[in-house]
């Protein structure tokens, strides 16, 4: 053994044997050795024996010294990628815009004014916004804080048609796309949203047409849910938008069931069993149309009861109560304006003919097609030459003709339109 020490050496036996590491470097290797080892760094003992004092202290300080400077750089590159790592805060910018009402009853009235007044305490209408990407701790799609329209009771008191409300969020930088928002009204009224923008994102503004009515908490306790303009396949759906799409097709569908209100936005079909009523007289019964084997015509469903005298016939709901149809599908005040119009307009054209019809024995033939031009220019009865013979027998024919003289006449038709002096001229 002892000339074997000889021959080979301390080191070569005991590096065979077991290695004999100084105290400070093991507990560097082992106790503090992984995180450099995650950064990539190796060092190496040095093996020398232990009777070799000066050299092995030497050595030992030296390690001590490099293995400070590594975990200094260590630490100081680990708290650079962390810091480079933390999310930062971003404030961006809601514009919402919402249609006024055009015209109001007292009722409407006071209930905006308890709105305005109630939108300063606290009971207003709230935003949230809803990232295109799931959040890997909850596996939900992320969203962001609260927040609040600003400026309602304000705005809302001010002249015209539109107002544009103003909302603010802080969220993430690692939020991503905004693909949904949900708003939740507190207010006691319902109101029109058309648009919103939001901005402070990187890329362009993201919008969200709307174009519907969001109803009150008290009505419809549920967030109303509203898509940007960007359009997917069922299967190309972002992961952060799917859930919400199903929940959004499950209300618009309906579950089949309770009675249906004003405020609902359902689209429920059901067959037409509600043209007769049998309550007043089986001569008033009628068939029901649709069904299995006739599936159409089809009508929105409303979950009224069935009749006392045929349980197969939904109950009728008479004036001045109106038909259900969807909230987003009612007339609004412009829409519901002209149909008036047209109706009136309607009644007129074909009163006057049958009045004049009824009084007057004379034949009024149209002797050429320049009567027939004359008659949207003049008016019907300024033409037929009876504006007197009528007047002076129905005195309620002369308010018509100087009340609406106007609604009288027809709007003259594109091939009516286009003539000169010389007659039609077909290349105009």
């Amino acid at each position: 053994m002892a000339i074997s020490r000889g021959i080979l050496g301390p080191p070569v036996l005991e590096r065979s044997s077991s290695l004999a590491i100084p105290s400070s470097m093991s507990r560097f290797l082992h106790g503090g050795g992984d995180s450099v080892r995650r950064e990539g760094l190796c060092l190496y003992a040095d093996p020398l024996p232990a009777r070799r004092s000066r050299t092995c202290s030497s050595s030992t300080s030296s390690s001590k010294r490099k293995v400070a400077v590594v975990k200094a750089a260590v630490r100081e590159r680990v708290a650079n990628v962390a810091g480079a790592e933390d999310p930062v805060k971003l404030k961006v910018r809601a514009s919402v815009t919402i249609r006024k009402k055009a015209k109001e009853d007292i009722r409407e009235t006071i209930t905006r004014q308890w709105d305005a007044l109630s939108d300063k305490i606290g009971w207003n209408v709230v935003l949230q916004l809803v990232s295109e990407d799931i959040d890997p701790k909850n596996k939900n799609a992320k969203k962001s804080g609260e927040a609040v329209l600003k400026d309602w009771s304000e705005k809302m008191n001010t002249k015209g048609d539109r107002v544009i409300c103003t909302a603010e969020f802080t969220v993430d930088s690692a939020f991503g796309v905004p693909g949904a928002i949900t708003v939740l009204n507190r207010h006691q009224k319902e109101f029109f949203l058309e648009s919103i923008v939001v901005e402070g994102f990187p890329g362009d503004p993201v919008h969200f047409p709307c174009n519907s009515w969001v109803q009150s908490s008290r009505d419809h306790p549920k967030r109303r849910v509203f898509f940007y303009n960007k359009p997917f396949l069922p299967s190309e759906t972002p992961p952060g938008l799917v859930k919400l799409r199903e929940e959004e097709l499950k209300e618009l569908r309906g579950d089949g069931t309770s009675v249906r209100k004003l405020s609902d936005r359902i689209y429920d079909y059901d067959v037409y069993n509600d043209l007769g009523n049998p309550d007043k007289g089986m001569d008033l019964a009628r068939p029901v149309l649709g069904g299995k084997e006739i599936p159409y015509p089809r009508r929105c469903r409303t979950g009224r009861p069935a009749t006392d005298a045929d349980l197969r016939a939904e109950s009728r709901v008479e004036k001045p109560h109106p038909v259900y149809v969807p909230r987003d599908e009612a007339f609004d005040e412009l829409k519901q304006g002209a149909f008036l119009a047209g109706r009136l307009r309607a009644v007129l054209h074909s009163l006057v003919p049958s009045i004049m019809a009824t009084i007057s024995a004379d034949k009024h033939d149209f002797g050429s097609f320049h009567d027939v031009d004359s008659l949207y220019k003049e008016g019907l009865l300024l033409k037929m030459g009876l504006q007197d013979h009528l007047l002076r027998k129905i005195p309620l024919v002369r308010q018509i003709q100087d009340s609406s003289q106007g609604l009288l006449r027809y709007d003259t038709p594109t091939i009516l339109a286009s003539h000169d002096d010389r007659g039609l001229n077909g290349c105009t």
